[in-house]
């Protein structure tokens, strides 16, 4: 979306979206969804997964044009990257609990900060990971390290690295050594 003007925001904050439609179900015209996009770049971007009995909100947001109205206010969220930029991070997401993640890692991108994150992405099957060319493009310029995994024991793919099943207790220490080090944010 294209604000009607420039506002800021910290990565991983989270807006109101009001969205009027006819036939609204009980959950009502407004709903909260974190930013997914940085402060870096021009437009707001959401990440919202639709399924096919979605609710009467997502219907109308999968139809929205230009002339349709949608308002987002109340910016608010502490979910934030720690002040201190040598804090060891590590991110564990599921879905599209992602989107925090994608724009705090943008934004860190966008003004050349290296930090040291590891993100933990689960993900039923391949074809529901997202941002995968935004955490590609961290490993390149600062080291970040990511770590996939697939829920769906069936559904995994011919030649896939990564990981397969649940995030456990094994999982972590196979892969973040040093977890008791960092600071662990969850967002499902």
């Amino acid at each position: 979306f294209a604000p009607a003007k420039q506002f800021a925001y910290t990565p991983g904050q989270y807006m109101e979206w009001t969205l009027p439609h006819p036939y609204t179900d009980s959950r009502g015209n407004r709903r909260y969804f974190t930013l997914a996009s940085s402060p870096t770049e021009k437009n707001l971007l959401l990440g919202v997964k639709f399924s096919g009995d979605g609710s009467s909100y997502k219907k109308a947001l999968l139809s929205l044009n230009t002339k349709t109205p949608l308002v987002a206010g109340q910016l608010s969220g502490d979910f934030v990257l720690p002040k201190n930029p040598r804090r060891k991070v590590a991110f564990f997401a599921g879905g599209i609990g992602i989107t925090p993640f994608r724009s705090m890692i943008k934004y860190l991108i966008d003004i050349k900060e290296s930090r040291d994150i590891v993100l933990c992405y689960s993900n039923k099957v391949v074809d529901e990971i997202a941002y995968r060319d935004i955490f590609d493009e961290a490993k390149k310029k600062f080291g970040m390290k990511t770590i996939y995994t697939l829920t769906d024991k069936f559904g995994v793919p011919s030649g896939w690295k990564g990981n397969i099943g649940r995030v456990d207790e094994e999982l972590i220490k196979k892969e973040i050594p040093d977890f008791s080090e960092r600071v662990f944010y969850l967002s499902e």
